[in-house]
């Protein structure tokens, strides 16, 4: 699927498939400015440093879909080996969403907010030999756009790419888009590379930029390299010699990305120190199973991923503004938090996370549990005796108490809930038809920031996102506001738009916004350097990790 090209701004399935992969695992909270770490007790691990070669084992549960930046940007895809190979001009550096350098030294944007100039790093080699330089970069531009794939969504403001020399490079957008540096350092469809002779060496006919041998081969800048790849078993990586950062300090030489299915599966191969690291997110159940565990690091950080659930607000009885909020007020917040997520989770009373601005207005309305009033609206609006309602919602492990919960609260006002719990695929083709069509009452899914910007999470309230994941709720006054909001560099212009839409959000209820859920990493102690960005959110930094204190 291609972006609206009314609306270049709107970013389409990759990002929302990302979202729902992501839903098996304790996803995200977000706006705490500490994380969490349960240390082993009692441990006696050393600091000393291994000697030789030290290889590095992690989890992940599915074969990647490819390799290749310009084809693949979702984590479960393949977005967690390609950031081993492939980085982008600038990073995210920490939680907080700070930028900072990455193969871009510095950069700089003109004064009509068009033009951006980065001065580029200088000695940094693709895994083939050959140099990154100015030329590489406009090349990955028109690589990306020429095939169309997923990650030309993210370069839709770029009218041009220009080479001023060997090491500056001016990306020139289209329209302004304040958006466009927090993009540029995300998580999605911005990493150079491959390297142009190597796509030039392996074109199986002239033109077609070599995008069947890069779904399972690469050529980046990334300190790792692809040394082999048996499918649905493992994919194994081994240091870049040349990598420009050097290979000063701990680090690991070898990584082997292991192809573990099953969750239970993972935690026993974890237990017995098999891996070091359950690299994709576990179950939350599956997590709790470990949390006594003295020789199991638990990290917990918070997140920008909401869990929620939406209603059709173009079908009755949801159609009408009484019954969602009523429905709101009958859902019990704090069990579904520490029944279905087991206290990995915090409120959300809107559809932001906290960590990303603007904050939820003061003086927009929020919704706890409030049976009677509940009743009250369902009687106002012609449903004192109850109704039947279809949800449809992902097969997830702790969704189905998550369910389970709304079931039993709807029922206290003669509210009958229907679940059908599917994969995915099948859920987003519901979520994908038109206006009016969509053959479900309410659905369950994730939303979540993936740059620190609100429009990640905003634009899908868009009604040029109805045909995605948009439930049918919207304007031409909201979508004014969001349009407006994206296409001015005016700060504070831009915190008063977004104000605007979540206040007209939270009056109509288009939702019900239940959770803020943590992120828990899983390892073994003598696992060290793991950080969890939330912009990076299901991505390991691999040239971090170091190994101290492992017995051989």
């Amino acid at each position: 699927m291609k972006t609206p090209k009314a609306k270049t701004w709107l970013t389409t399935l990759p990002l929302v498939a990302l979202a729902f992969v992501v839903a098996l695992s304790l996803a995200s909270c977000a706006g705490e400015e500490t994380t969490t770490t349960t240390a082993p007790a009692g441990s006696t691990e050393t600091t000393a440093a291994p000697t030789g070669p030290v290889t590095l084992v992690a989890t992940r549960n599915n074969d990647p879909n490819s390799l290749d930046p310009a084809d693949e940007v979702t984590v479960g895809g393949g977005l967690e080996s390609q950031v081993a190979f492939y980085e982008r001009l600038i990073n995210i550096g920490d939680p907080s969403g700070e930028l900072e350098p990455g193969l871009a030294e510095s950069w700089d944007a003109s004064p009509d907010a068009l033009t951006y100039t980065f001065k580029l790093r200088q000695g940094v080699k693709f895994h083939d030999g050959t140099e990154f330089n100015a030329d590489a970069v406009r090349f990955t531009w028109q690589r990306i756009m020429a095939l169309e794939g997923a990650a030309a969504q993210y370069w839709q403001p770029v009218k041009d790419v220009v080479v001023v020399d060997p090491y500056t490079v001016q990306i020139v957008l289209s329209q302004v888009s304040p958006s466009f540096l927090a993009t540029l350092a995300g998580q999605r469809g911005i990493y150079m590379g491959p390297s142009p002779a190597a796509v030039k060496a392996n074109e199986t006919t002239p033109g077609d930029w070599a995008k069947d041998y890069f779904r399972d081969h690469e050529s980046g800048t990334g300190p790792y390299t692809l040394t082999s790849w048996t499918h649905d078993q493992e994919l194994v990586y081994e240091k870049f010699p040349e990598y420009w950062r050097g290979w000063d300090g701990e680090h690991v030489d070898k990584i082997i990305h292991r192809i573990v299915k099953e969750p239970a599966t993972a935690r026993l191969m974890l237990e017995k120190g098999e891996v070091d690291i359950a690299a994709d997110d576990l179950p939350i159940e599956i997590v709790d199973q470990m949390k006594d565990n003295p020789d199991i690091v638990l990290k917990r950080d918070p997140t920008t991923t909401l869990t929620q659930f939406t209603f059709n607000v173009d079908k009755k009885p949801t159609s009408d503004v009484r019954v969602r909020k009523a429905i709101a007020l009958l859902f019990d917040y704090d069990t579904a938090i520490e029944g279905s997520f087991k206290g990995y989770a915090k409120r959300v009373y809107g559809p932001i996370p906290s960590s990303v601005w603007p904050p939820i207005p003061e003086e927009a309305v929020k919704y706890n549990r409030n049976v009677e009033e509940a009743k009250s609206l369902l009687a106002e609006a012609g449903y004192a005796d109850g109704f039947t309602l279809k949800l449809s919602g992902m097969d997830i492990l702790n969704y189905k108490s998550l369910f389970q919960i709304l079931q039993q609260n709807l029922a206290e006002a003669n509210i009958k809930l229907d679940v059908e719990m599917t994969t995915w695929p099948v859920l987003f083709e519901k979520l994908q038809k038109p206006k009016g069509e969509k053959p479900f009452d309410m659905a369950s899914y994730q939303m979540w920031a993936a740059i620190p910007d609100p429009v990640d999470i905003l634009m899908w309230w868009h009604t040029s996102a109805i045909t995605v994941i948009n439930p049918g709720w919207g304007t031409s006054e909201t979508d004014k506001m969001l349009d407006d909001a994206n296409s001015t560099m005016d700060q504070a212009e831009r915190e008063r738009l977004y104000s605007q839409v979540i206040m007209k959000l939270n009056d109509d209820c288009p939702g019900i916004w239940v959770a803020e859920v943590e992120h828990v990493m899983v390892y073994k102690p003598w696992l060290k350097g793991y950080e969890y960005i939330p912009y990076y959110h299901g991505l390991v930094n691999w040239y971090n990790l170091s190994i101290e204190g492992k017995e051989s």
